[in-house]
């Protein structure tokens, strides 16, 4: 249940400090133990909007009119020491990127202690107590142990989760939530989701939610913000508006969601046992720490022009597989086969050539790319490394790239800060097809971008495929957006692969009880029809 208004923002606007708009006049009311949504596509005003109500706009911006009221105290005009007051304690935030605001040197509990004793009168030891708690009520396993670990010895979805539990671990009465499950499988997403839940309901916090995925906020929120040029161009009930929603870009966002419905884009599994073996693993095994198995027993054909799908939670070994399959990680036992090639046999000059073959596409559009050089320079650094070319010749190669995956050529001399977040996804491509390749690993490809470029993306991928004859390795916690690509299914859990066939046999009969699971956990957009509203829009 809903009470009183705790959080609203009246005509909220945001500027550069050169004057150029970005926030043009946004209010929302947040009422105690409310969940509402924030939704729209990159470069929409959703995060600045988080951002300004607790005043951490980027320097080069202003809130430049309206105001941001919490139980009537106005944020906008508050002085530092107050809203340092109200930062992480009435006011807390998750953020999208859990590994740029944790500290890499200091330990995952000591991050969490300051920010409890920061503003509870509680010993290091009561804190201490209080941090492992969380960790176990955020799904951290053995709590007491990885509470002496450090950021980089977490998962991107282990990480997030370290940073939801240092959000509520003040008991805020508002929790700013931006992405906050856009690393997470659907296990996961479920359970952090039904956590938030239970703490908005039994402590009465409001939540923000901002997503790009229009599920997930069916899920969890009763109301529905949409934005689009800084502008909210749509409101109300979460139900009315997703069932017949009155505007156009509304409409836009709900037909770009990849849904169970959708017709595939990869060729049918029937068509690709014909082809020959590109990459194969055989009885594959990595060890970390003596008997830690991250992957244990793993075997796996990929044909030629196939595309694979691979899923599975968090620290289910998808990643350190795809690492021992590109030859960047050696195998504790078990072989990796490349073009009939073992490649733990090969010298330093001949895993050189076989790399120039295999490439990545990594989660992270922008984070992916050097920001300092220029697009030119990005998608050529592969032909510096691998090829001998003129100049000339470099920059043909750069731009037969860029028109492959769509880019103009005016944006060659651009820096990644200049493009939009699609637009990023787009130069990695680019870089990553730039040697002409016939193997890719697609990690997380699509899962850091909103519904609208994701839908381009994953068009521009099958694509490239058709033409360029590109096999791939998909690896993704979205399984609709596995079963859109991937004619064929590996489903990983605790190292191993418990389940693999046609995306038809996965979906419509899985065997395992963990593939059971993922897919019951995958949330829906089948909203129920307000009454006399008519059905939900296709």
């Amino acid at each position: 249940m809903t009470g009183e208004a705790v959080l609203r923002l009246t005509d909220l606007r945001v500027a550069l400090r050169s004057g150029t708009s970005l926030v043009h006049g946004v209010s929302l009311t947040l009422g105690r133990g409310e969940r509402a949504a924030l939704v729209g596509e990159s470069g929409s005003g959703k995060t600045m909007v988080a951002l300004s109500v607790l005043r951490l706009n980027p320097p080069a911006t202003v809130i430049s009119g309206g105001r941001v009221e919490l139980g009537g105290t106005d944020l906008t005009s508050a002085a530092e020491p107050e809203l340092e007051r109200v930062r992480g304690d009435r006011v807390a935030m998750i953020y999208q990127d859990p590994l740029s605001c944790l500290n890499p040197v200091r330990t995952i509990g000591n991050q969490l202690v300051e920010a409890i004793r920061a503003h509870r009168d509680l010993s290091f030891a009561e804190a201490r107590a209080h941090a492992i708690g969380l960790l176990e009520e955020v799904g951290v396993p053995a709590a007491d142990r990885r509470f002496r670990a450090y950021p980089h010895e977490f998962s991107g979805g282990m990480r997030q989760r370290v940073m939801i539990a240092m959000a509520i671990s003040c008991e805020p009465e508002v929790l700013i939530a931006d992405e906050p499950t856009t690393a997470l499988d659907v296990t996961t997403q479920a359970r952090i989701l039904a956590l938030l839940d239970r703490l908005a309901e039994e402590r009465g916090m409001a939540v923000l939610f901002i997503t790009h995925d229009l599920a997930v906020a069916a899920a969890f929120c009763t109301r529905i913000h949409v934005m689009r040029e800084g502008r909210v161009v749509e409101a109300g009930p979460l139900r009315e508006v997703l069932s017949v929603p009155g505007d156009d870009y509304t409409r836009q966002l709900l037909d770009a969601v990849v849904t169970l419905d959708a017709e595939p884009a990869g060729q049918p599994a029937r068509d690709v046992p014909d082809r020959p073996v590109l990459v194969e693993a055989a009885d594959l095994v990595r060890c970390f720490d003596g008997d830690v198995r991250a992957v244990d027993g793993v075997s796996l054909r990929i044909h030629r022009g196939e595309t694979v799908g691979l899923v599975g939670e968090s620290g289910s070994g998808k990643s350190t597989l795809s690492q021992l399959l590109l030859g960047l990680d050696t195998p504790t036992s078990g072989s990796v086969r490349y073009g009939g090639t073992e490649l733990a046999g090969l010298g330093a000059r001949e895993l050189r050539r076989s790399r120039r073959d295999m490439q990545v596409v990594l989660q992270d559009p922008i984070g992916s790319l050097n920001r300092r050089k220029t697009v030119e320079q990005i998608v050529g650094v592969p032909l510096v490394v691998h090829e001998r070319l003129g100049r000339a010749a470099r920059r043909a190669r750069v731009a037969e790239a860029l028109d492959q995956v769509g880019l103009p050529a005016g944006l060659a001399g651009r820096y990644p800060r200049e493009l939009s977040g699609g637009q990023c996804q787009r130069v990695n491509i680019a870089r990553a097809i730039v040697l002409r390749p016939s193997f890719l690993v697609l990690d997380e490809a699509v899962s850091a971008v909103d519904v609208v470029i994701q839908a381009q993306i994953l068009d521009l991928l099958a694509e490239l495929q058709a033409r360029l004859g590109l096999t791939y390795l998909f690896v993704s916690h979205d399984l609709a957006v596995v079963r859109y690509m991937a004619p064929r299914l590996a489903v990983m859990h605790g190292g191993r692969i418990v389940e693999m066939g046609s995306r038809e046999r996965i979906f419509d009969a899985p065997e395992h009880e963990y593939t059971r699971s993922l897919i019951a956990a995958i949330p829906s957009l089948d909203i129920p029809a307000a009454p006399g509203r008519g059905k939900p829009a296709s």
